[in-house]
């Protein structure tokens, strides 16, 4: 009952009167109008102020007047639609026309995730030293839980972070304690990040990196040393 309830609220917040079933409040049509007429409007202040909080430097970069058209009409258009305040976000990069925009939302989205991502352990380099080579490659590790890669496709790194190189092909989030960080990363850490998601021998990691990034198989120092790693037991 309250389910059903709670559905035609919000479809007749969405697609107006007509949706609203006879006799679901109390009071005359036009009291329980003007009553469902502050709600709506309450639930859309909530909406553009989370999208606000989620997307602070996007706000900055496209300045408060843009960002809160654009935003107002996300969430008009049913962009936040059946979501929560806290995952309102989600789509909102998507909406976006301008790639450097596009870019700083999804980096900001991946932000969040990493901070509200389940904790664990992150592998440190200190976890390695004195075992043999042979140990090492066949050393098991997964992705850190809370360890995000976002591919760039304008220059936005700048944007970001003013220590960001101009032309970073993207961004590392990790958060191996209790901060999250933002790294510039190569195309080839996210093949690694990706081939992590499921427990992973440490030499098949080297050999990916090996073959596409700069830095070779040592690049996989960067990333554990990053955060981007989780200790796996034996």
């Amino acid at each position: 009952m309250l389910d059903r309830d709670q559905a035609a609220v919000a479809a007749t917040l969405l697609h107006g009167p007509r949706h609203l079933p006879t006799g679901l409040f109390a009071g005359t049509e036009a009291a329980v109008l003007r009553g469902l007429r502050v709600h709506a409007n309450t639930i859309s202040h909530a909406r553009l102020v989370a999208l606000e909080e989620t997307f602070p430097r996007l706000r900055e970069h496209l300045g408060a007047a843009d960002f809160n058209r654009l935003s107002r009409a996300f969430v008009e258009a049913g962009g936040a639609e059946r979501r929560a305040l806290a995952d309102i976000g989600a789509g909102f990069a998507d909406w976006l026309d301008d790639p450097i925009a596009a870019d700083i939302a999804r980096v900001e989205w991946a932000w969040l995730e990493s901070y509200h991502a389940a904790d664990a352990a992150a592998l440190r380099l200190a976890d390695l030293a004195g075992g043999d080579e042979a140990a090492l490659l066949i050393t098991p590790v997964r992705r850190h839980p809370a360890a995000r890669i976002v591919p760039l496709a304008a220059d936005a790194a700048p944007r970001l972070d003013l220590a960001f190189a101009p032309g970073t092909a993207a961004i590392l989030i990790t958060r191996p304690d209790a901060e999250v960080r933002l790294f510039a990363a190569h195309p080839a850490d996210a093949m690694v990040i990706e081939a992590a998601a499921d427990i992973s021998p440490l030499g098949n990691l080297i050999a990916l990196l090996d073959e596409g990034h700069p830095g070779g198989g040592a690049a996989i120092a960067a990333l554990i040393d990053a955060g981007a790693f989780a200790k796996v037991d034996r």
